[in-house]
This record gives structure tokens, C-alpha cells and sequence, in this order.
């Protein structure tokens, strides 16, 4: 092959290579953007939409119920402490499934959430005949709803209790107070009696009771499908058809993630949830770098600044009344009672951890740590969870109400009860980790590649213009001229 022939085909391919690698590297953040919003953006084909519709990765609740162990000393001693012990957890497996789908003209799909919690006794301590005793939530919430009533009234919800309850602690196992329902003779004779004051929607009462296969209780959601801004890939529009839930302010607006799909959060310093239990949305902050299965993500995570009320975060406030009441309490705990029918429960994280002391202080058996935090961690570069494990506790608020004895035997006038505490847990499998680690792998080797076949290429157009550089040198034009000019010296 001539040289020339050969520089020209060095040069050529060169080029071509320079250039190939070159542009490809500059463009390939946002092929593989794009290429990631294709499978993500929920469509009825897309990659994400059989993901999302039956979540297909294990997901576990546990159930922490707390027993109260010292009833005849609070009955008896009215300087006694309440005394608690944790038992559990109680652990079900449980399923998610999307129902009654429709993908609007505007971006967004609107869903149903249908949720089946099938009990493993090889995961749980204990059993659910385990008796647990504690307050019996009926009490406090008829002395809460009817608390500025005229004396009479408040008189006659007293009499009325106590017709089915001597005191105001019940004993029933830990079936019933979860997914079973206490069968109360005052919810019994209260839907008995037509035009009852007060409304009580179920016969029985459970922590869970009539949840398990409702397509209805968690309301209708309206979620964006990222199609028409990537970025707000499963964020909630609407809840219960409405953009507004029951807090003032932005306190009550629906936003957040409804916290299985996400966008790329690159840089983000917090994320937001709603959370439909609480009827409100929760915000976690950036906490520490995490690996999971070979898979480096951002741990998310509570601070101080959740359930605060307004008590060191101004922008908090809207959970409390315009003016600060009796019933805006110290910061770490959530007036759930508009969310919850009127009763007087109140939402923490579990063992009050990072509420105000005031809280565990007057109960014994509390031991708050961190590992009770609510957390989420991601992979950052393609918005896939790595770990959840979201945990909240309730609480019923017992407040003493003039003329409503039954009511009133604690030795606190005025004191949050611990109930129980539960923990949604769902770690990445390896079954999708091998996913998420092809296409992390991809996205790391193909630059390097391209920077790769640039270098060739530019190696090869060096090379090529050596050659012809040398050819050019070496040609026969010039070795006459040279010849000439040394016979002219000569002579």
C-alpha cells in the first residue's frame, strides 16, 4: 500500500474516531437520561409501570404494641407512673397493588392503593394471642370530642361509659388490637341508637381493623407520571380528589412523592413524602452515604424539625391553631384528631425519639434511639430506593375533662399514652440490584470507552500525518532541487 494511501486511511479513520468519541462523550449524559426516563416514566408499557402496579420486592410491617403492666397501682396510687413494656414485633408480610387506573390527558394517573398484610409467625416475637393491656381509646375520645360540652352533657357521656366499663383500661390480644377489632359494647349500642351525638364509623376498634384488602381506606391518589416534567416523576397532585388536606396552610397542601417512584434526586438536600395515615406530608434530610448490595446511595432521614408544630421551626406552625391552644403540645408530636375521625391521636416517631423530653419522662419502659428513625435511602443517579424502613408510633392524648371521671384515672392530668409503634421495612433485592448494577456499570464504562476511541482516533490521525509528513520529505520534487543546487556548489 502507498503511503499516501495509507496517511489518508490513518487520517480518515482517526477523524472519524476523534470525532465519534468526542461528540458521544459531550452527548452521553443525556442519551442516558434520556434512555432512564423511558423506562421510568410511568406509561402502561413502560418498564416502571408493572413495578409499580404490583410491587413485586418483599415488604414487611411490624407491629410493636405497648402493655401496661401496673393498671391496679394506677388505680389505686394516683402519684403512680405509667409502666410500659414493648411486645412484638408482630411482623406481616405485605402486598401493594394499584387498582382502578386511569391515565389522564394532563400527566398524571389516578389510582386506588389495595394492601393485603398476611402474618409471619417465624419473623414475629410472640404470638397474637399475646394479651396486651392499655387504655381503652373509646374513653378518651368520647371525653375529647364532648371536653366543651355543657356540664350536663359531659355528665351523661360519663354515666354512658360507664354502664360496659368499671375503669378505663381493657385487655385484648394482639389479633384484635390490630386487624381484628375489640368488640366494645359502646361502639355496639352507639350505631344501635339512631342519630348518636357522636360519630364512630366502625363497630369495632383496630389499629388496622377493615384495612386489610380495602381498595378505599388509604382514598383515591392522583400522581404525576414525569411525562411532562421528568422531575416530578411520582409526585402526588391530588388526595381524596382534593389538593388540600385537613392542616391550614401548607401544612394541609398534598405534595411530596407518594414514595415509590423517583426522579434522578442528584444534589437534592431533602426529599418530601406524603404521607396519607397522617393526612400530611413529611420532609427527610440528606444523612450519610450508604451501600446496599454493592450499590452506593444516599441515606435519607427525620430530624428535630418533624412533628415540631412550630415550636423551633416557624414554617411548622401551620399544624397548630392560629393561636397556640391547649392542644398545640411540646414539638415531636402530630395532632392527628382532624385526620382521625376527632379522636385524640397524636403521631411520633417511635419511643418519642427526637421529641421533646417531656414525652418519655412520664412513662417508664421508654427507651428512644436512633435506630428508631424514619428513613429512606436512594440511589441517587436513578431513583431507585434502596432501603425504607418508615416508622411512626401513636399515642392518645388522656387530658383530665371536668365530670368525666372514667376518664381521669391516671395520676397525670394531662399526658400522651404510647400505644404502639410500626416499621414498614422493604430492602432492594438482588434480583434488581443486578438491574440498577448494569445499568450504573453501563454508565460508567461507556465514557470511558468513548474517551478510549478517542484516543485511538486521535492516535491514528497522528500517526497518519507523520506519515505524510515524511512522505512529503522524501518525495522526488524535491530531491531534484537538491541535487541541482549541490552540482551548482560544486562547480
Amino acid at each position: 500500500m502507498k503511503a499516501t494511501t495509507k496517511s489518508a486511511l490513518l487520517m480518515g479513520f482517526g477523524a472519524f474516531g476523534v470525532l465519534l468519541g468526542g461528540i458521544t462523550v459531550i452527548l452521553w449524559p443525556g442519551i442516558f437520561t434520556s434512555s432512564l426516563r423511558r423506562m421510568m416514566v410511568l406509561t402502561n408499557s413502560s418498564m416502571s409501570y408493572g413495578i409499580w402496579k404490583d410491587l413485586p420486592i418483599p415488604m414487611y410491617l411490624e407491629c410493636h404494641l405497648f402493655n401496661i403492666t401496673n393498671v391496679e397501682e394506677l388505680l389505686a396510687n394516683k402519684s403512680a407512673k405509667i409502666k410500659v413494656e414493648e411486645l412484638g414485633p408482630y411482623v406481616y408480610r405485605e402486598v401493594h397493588k394499584k387498582v382502578n387506573i386511569v391515565f389522564n390527558d394532563n400527566n398524571t394517573v389516578t389510582y386506588q392503593m389495595e394492601r393485603f398484610w398476611h402474618f409471619e409467625p417465624e419473623m414475629s416475637n410472640g404470638s397474637l394471642s399475646d394479651l396486651i393491656t392499655s387504655i381503652n381509646p373509646i374513653v378518651p375520645t368520647i371525653a375529647h370530642i364532648v371536653r366543651y360540652q355543657r356540664a350536663a352533657i359531659r355528665l351523661a357521656a360519663d354515666v354512658f361509659m360507664r354502664l360496659y366499663h368499671e375503669h378505663m383500661f381493657i385487655t385484648a390480644n394482639a389479633s384484635s388490637w390490630l386487624f381484628d377489632g375489640i368488640d366494645d359494647p359502646i361502639l355496639k349500642t352507639a350505631h344501635k341508637i339512631p342519630d348518636f351525638p357522636i360519630y364512630i364509623p366502625y363497630d369495632r376498634f383496630g389499629w388496622f381493623y377493615e384495612r386489610n384488602g380495602s381498595q378505599t381506606y388509604d382514598g383515591t391518589f392522583v400522581m404525576n407520571t414525569g411525562a411532562g416534567d421528568f422531575s416530578q416523576l411520582g409526585n402526588v397532585e391530588k388526595w381524596r380528589y382534593s389538593t388540600r388536606s385537613v392542616y391550614r396552610g401548607e401544612c394541609g397542601a398534598v405534595k411530596g412523592s407518594a414514595g415509590e417512584l423517583w426522579a434522578p434526586e442528584r444534589g437534592q438536600p431533602e426529599l418530601t413524602i406524603f404521607v396519607p395515615d397522617l393526612c400530611t406530608w413529611i420532609k427527610l434530610s440528606e444523612d450519610k452515604p450508604m451501600s446496599l448490595l454493592n450499590i452506593e446511595g444516599m441515606q435519607f432521614a427525620a430530624n428535630k424539625s418533624i412533628f415540631d408544630n412550630g415550636w423551633n421551626y416557624p414554617h411548622t406552625a401551620c399544624y397548630c391553631d392560629e393561636v397556640r391552644d391547649r392542644d398545640c403540645l411540646p414539638p415531636g408530636a402530630l395532632n392527628m384528631s382532624a385526620c382521625r375521625f376527632n379522636s385524640p391521636a397524636f403521631v411520633s416517631l417511635p419511643h418519642f425519639y427526637l421529641s421533646d423530653p417531656y414525652y418519655p419522662s412520664k412513662i417508664e419502659g421508654l427507651h428512644p434511639k436512633e435506630d428508631h428513625n424514619f428513613k429512606l435511602a436512594l440511589e441517587m443517579l436513578t431513583g431507585i430506593p434502596l432501603q425504607v424502613s418508615a416508622q411512626l408510633q401513636i399515642n392518645f392524648l388522656v387530658r383530665h375533662i371536668p365530670a368525666i371521671n372514667l376518664n381521669n384515672q391516671l395520676p397525670d392530668p394531662d399526658m400522651l399514652v404510647p400505644m404502639f409503634w410500626f416499621r414498614q421495612e422493604l430492602a432492594l433485592t438482588e434480583e434488581f440490584a443486578q438491574s440498577a448494577r448494569l445499568a450504573l456499570r453501563v454508565n460508567r464504562i461507556v465514557p470511558i470507552v468513548l474517551y478510549v476511541v478517542t484516543a485511538i482516533g486521535g492516535l491514528l490521525l497522528l500517526v497518519g500525518i507523520t506519515i505524510l509528513v515524511n512522505k512529503l520529505f522524501k518525495s522526488p520534487d524535491t530531491e531534484p532541487i537538491l541535487s541541482e543546487s549541490s552540482e551548482e556548489s560544486n562547480q
